[in-house]
């Protein structure tokens, strides 16, 4: 047992210790230098990135300064202040849907071309395209239109055009193969999964080879792994739990060990990987703290990847948030994941994390073998994980 002087000098260690390692995260170098290196000669750093869809005001230009690695910005907002290690993409408009609430400016261009837009039925008309649900005013685009992809195209070289300080574009979409036939299969004019997937990779591929080989591309295609080889990254933002869903509701383990393993996969390497977890109830400590130790547990080292959380309930993407377990130094890792008595492991240099990834259960007790300090300030030789927990923990030398 450990008496009151020994627990004090403890605490004056780790206090220590955080002045020396700074409160900062892993940075990278700038995206093109990153791009260029091979996988096999440089160890990419994880770190935190923020979809910043709100107007970049003097103070939050500071947090975001301050707070992440990785920055989405909306296309027309300034962000002359961001700092330039900052990896900083702006915007560009998702290449299945349009609306217009979000394309005020371009609308009556949009809106004068039936032919971009998917229908219900032919012949095609105003009062046969189909609405996004959800969403006042936007409508499903048709991916394989020549005239809607020119206009996409055009308007992603605008928004470099009209910033060229930024390192690329952030394509919200387009939807899985899977998905689109699931949600528009019966749509005008009628697309099979690999009809539609040939010509999304063909507007994909349009909008990178007009932003050029020195800017990214990522987009918001969970992952799907053609979308990703053609662009530079891609995003999930719904990483084991979906910003949509209640903290009630729960992956299961075969869907949480699909969503760990595909972060891992080493045909990621070299791509940006925004990796981002959600609620649309008000944020638990310890639902941040599965989902953030669940990225650590899996994350391929090879690839640029970041990790962020929003509550629905506090706002969404409008919101910045940032969370003292994220300033937990633990080092790098030191080999890929293990699994044992149901828990999954992750040594680090200078920490570990585990994951509790089961269903149902008794919680499960990790014997440390030495002293840790945990995400809230306690420091402890085990760690017991109900299902669906996770623990990050720095170890004290």
């Amino acid at each position: 047992m450990l008496t009151k002087r020994c627990t004090l000098m403890i605490l004056a260690l780790v206090l220590a210790l955080f002045v020396l390692a700074g409160c900062g995260s892993n940075k990278t170098t700038s995206p093109i230098a990153d791009l260029a290196a091979a996988p096999e000669d440089v160890r990419h750093p994880w770190g935190f990135f923020i979809p910043a869809y709100f107007v970049l005001d003097q103070q939050n230009k500071i947090e975001l300064n301050q707070k992440f690695d990785f920055i989405i910005a909306p296309y027309w907002v300034d962000v002359s202040a961001i700092n330039e290690d900052k990896i900083l993409i702006k915007t560009a408009a998702g290449p299945n849907s349009s609306g217009s609430l979000g394309e005020k400016r371009l609308w009556d261009i949009i809106d004068a071309n039936e032919d971009w837009f998917l229908h219900s039925a032919a012949p095609i008309s105003k009062e046969n395209r189909i609405s996004v649900p959800g969403y006042e005013g936007a409508y499903y685009m048709d991916i394989g239109s020549e005239g809607w992809r020119n206009f996409e195209v055009s308007r992603c070289t605008e928004v470099i055009a009209n910033d060229p300080t930024i390192d690329g574009l952030f394509v919200d979409g387009p939807l899985e193969p899977s998905e689109y036939i699931r949600t528009l299969g019966s749509a005008y004019p009628s697309y099979s999964a690999s009809e539609y997937e040939a010509k999304a990779l063909e507007m994909l591929s349009a909008i990178k080879s007009a932003v050029g080989s020195n800017k990214i591309v990522v987009t918001n295609s969970n992952l799907y792994k053609s979308f990703t080889a053609v662009a530079d990254g891609n995003m999930n933002e719904g990483f084991v739990h979906f910003g949509g869903w209640p903290n009630i509701r729960q992956e299961s383990k075969a869907e949480w060990l699909s969503e760990v393993t595909a972060i891992a996969d080493p045909d990621f390497n070299g791509k940006y990987l925004l990796i981002g977890s959600g609620s649309k109830e008000a944020t638990l400590a310890s639902m941040v703290e599965y989902c953030y130790a669940s990225f650590l547990v899996g994350y391929n080292t090879n690839s640029h990847a970041y990790f962020y959380w929003h509550s629905n309930a506090e706002g969404g993407y409008s919101t910045i948030n940032r969370f003292a377990l994220w300033e937990l130094t633990i080092g790098e890792p030191l080999g890929d994941r293990l699994e044992s008595n149901g828990v999954f492991r992750r040594n680090f240099t200078q920490g570990v994390v585990l994951v509790n990834p089961n269903d149902v259960g008794e919680p499960i007790t990790d014997s440390l073998g030495s002293l840790y300090l945990n995400s809230v300030g306690g420091i402890v030789t085990s760690v017991t994980l109900p299902s669906k927990s996770g623990a990050v923990l720095r170890k004290l030398h």
